[in-house]
């Protein structure tokens, strides 16, 4: 199945475990983690088919993205949080790298 494809809720665990692998979560913030991002995942999708404007689905996601970093820090050690914000700013530099990369080959 490929990754569009998949449910919201297969995503949700799909991102959940590989938190719980690489930050560690005990079983109660597995489950805190899962439900906010279930909850982020099912309102992205529903901005992402809404008839808004680019623009504003780009604002809303943004949004939304901020509020499950705000619910994270909620659940998550300070150690644990510092370590996801260290693996997202990684994840950012590869796709920099990865977009800078295609425009020299074009």
């Amino acid at each position: 199945m490929s990754f569009a494809q998949a449910t919201a809720e297969e995503r949700a665990t799909n991102q959940t475990n590989r938190m719980k692998t690489e930050l560690n979560l005990t079983d109660d913030q597995y489950a805190k983690v899962y439900d906010i991002n279930l909850g982020i995942i099912m309102k992205n999708d529903g901005i992402k088919t809404s008839t808004f404007s680019e623009e504003v689905k780009k604002e809303v996601l943004q949004s939304n993205q901020q509020a499950r970093k705000a619910m994270l820090k909620d659940v998550l050690t300070a150690a644990q949080y510092e370590k996801l914000e260290q693996e997202v700013k990684e994840i950012k530099k590869k796709k920099r790298e990865k977009a800078e990369h295609k425009e020299v080959k074009n």
